[in-house]
């Protein structure tokens, strides 16, 4: 008999540390939850979070060219550091040595500046862009179909957005 409670008795612990255990760790996983908010105004004050970068300033990005592209960008400063991410999809298939580059605005003084050619990953467009100075004030992002052509000026506008 005793020999059963001895067995009852390491059971049942090895039941409660195996509870602690779980529940400490489900603590710490994340959920991504995807929500539709096309054609909303997003002006909340929110941080958004991409991996380990908390994002001051985000936006959605539609189509001015009439289709179904669409993405969202995001950006920071930090530490003495800006980045910037934008992903999007759908976007139109390139010709040639056709490639699609983003862009920050700032309306007032006007500046207008390149983050860089858009990498296909996955699948999936993204523009990474960082610089040692704040941006900040470029709150306008442009997503542009570039000919490779040589000109350094904007092309043919495919997204565009706010960062709030």
């Amino acid at each position: 008999m005793k020999k059963g409670y001895i067995v009852l008795i390491l059971i049942l612990l090895v039941i409660l540390i195996g509870y602690f255990v779980w529940s400490s760790n489900a603590e710490d996983t994340n959920i991504n939850i995807n929500v539709n908010t096309a054609n909303e105004n997003l002006t909340e004050d929110l941080e958004t979070t991409d991996g380990t970068i908390m994002y001051q300033f985000a936006g959605l990005l539609e189509s001015v060219i009439g289709d179904s592209s669409y993405g969202e960008v995001k950006a920071n400063f930090e530490n003495g550091a800006y980045t910037l991410l934008a992903t999007f999809g759908n976007l139109p298939d390139l010709e040639g040595t056709d490639f699609y580059e983003g862009w920050i605005v700032r309306n007032d003084p006007q500046s207008v500046i390149s983050t860089g050619v858009a990498v296909k990953e996955d699948g999936i467009y993204k523009n990474m862009y960082g610089l040692d100075q704040d941006l900040t004030d470029h709150d306008f992002y442009v997503l542009t179909l570039e000919p490779d052509d040589g000109d350094p000026a904007p092309a043919k506008h495919i997204l565009e957005g706010l960062l709030n």
